[in-house]
């Protein structure tokens, strides 16, 4: 089913992909969100964030609120979600969420529509409830929201169409050691470490869940190569932004360890054949995947993505098209802005 609206003066059909954006607004979370905004044929019902990631709850939904300014649809709901993880207290160092919680002092445009009243939860329960059609969820950030949402309301389980998580490693390390020695585990992405049992609840919910792990975001780097590409390609506000944030925050794109993880989730939703399983094999593949869930403060793995006979199935992407991702992502956020 899909909703009727009237477009000058002829009752259209809206065949827009419905997505939910559920973030810790990390800065390949405004760019992931910003290419939804600007996709035509994507409709952001809204935007649900965390504390439990790069950025504090309370800046990082402010954030999030006046990001969607750059885009045809300020009025975009944003709800705040919780700080806290349902399980442990693993959390991004403070060097890191400060850039992040400050924009890098850059500023963006003042929301005048307020922040939703619901929590994260509410409204992703309502909101799924009040759509005609089902709606695909994009979860860029730790899956504490949709942990305790799918928990408390499992019957909207069936409004879910789709789920594309930015998470979790298989045949490669972790990453949570390279960004922050303090922890020990040399095994977990960031997502899945920051709430082992939000991942554990996700992935075990029955939804159709495509995963993209470091595997497949390895294949698109964000380097000098492609800013200085981007930077010859600005034609929209939205585009003005993400340069202005990645010349901000330059060391780390010249550092060869940043890479288009959450963009690249978010172009899945829109344009699956960009990931594969392999180079050549067309669609994800499937895995039965299990989350780690103990944390042994001597060889710790939680958060680890291993291969079990009892897991949930899982689409894994292992593979990007590299060159199409870039000329899509560059095209669609230069896209003019129309409601």
């Amino acid at each position: 089913m899909s909703i009727l609206f009237i477009s000058a003066g002829r009752i259209m059909i809206d065949q827009r992909i419905k997505v939910i954006v559920d973030t810790d607004v990390d800065i390949d979370d405004w760019m992931a969100i910003l290419y939804l905004l600007k996709h035509p044929r994507v409709h952001v019902l809204g935007i649900t964030t965390t504390g439990v990631g790069a950025a504090h709850l309370t800046p990082g939904t402010v954030n999030a609120k006046n990001l969607v300014m750059l885009s045809a649809y300020p009025e975009t709901p944003v709800a705040k979600g919780t700080s806290a993880p349902l399980r442990y207290s693993n959390q991004f160092p403070n060097s890191i969420r400060y850039g992040i919680d400050t924009l890098f002092g850059l500023t963006l445009p003042a929301n005048p529509h307020p922040i939703d009243p619901r929590s994260a939860v509410q409204f992703l329960k309502e909101t799924l409830e009040a759509s005609p059609d089902p709606v695909t969820v994009l979860a860029i950030g730790g899956l504490t929201n949709l942990g305790t949402l799918f928990t408390a309301h499992p019957e909207v389980k069936a409004k879910v169409a789709h789920i594309v998580v930015m998470g979790g490693s298989i045949a490669l390390p972790g990453n949570v050691y390279d960004v922050d020695n303090n922890y020990i585990n040399k095994v977990a992405e960031w997502n899945i470490f920051l709430d082992v049992l939000g991942a554990k609840l996700v992935f075990s919910s029955g939804v159709p869940i495509t995963l993209v792990p470091l595997d497949a975001s390895q294949y698109v780097r964000l380097d000098k190569t492609f800013y200085n590409r981007f930077s010859r390609r600005r034609t929209s506000r939205a585009a003005d932004f993400i340069h202005d944030a990645l010349t901000a925050d330059i060391s780390f794109v010249m550092s060869n360890n940043f890479y288009f993880w959450d963009p690249l989730a978010a172009a899945v939703v829109t344009t699956p054949e960009l990931v594969r399983s392999t180079g050549t094999v067309v669609s994800p593949q499937s895995m039965s995947l299990d989350v780690i869930q103990e944390l042994d403060e001597e060889n710790d793995t939680s958060g680890q993505l291993v291969r079990s006979a009892d897991g949930p199935k899982i689409g894994v992407a292992m593979w990007a098209d590299a060159e199409a991702f870039y000329a899509e992502f560059i095209r669609t956020v230069n896209l003019p802005d129309q409601g």
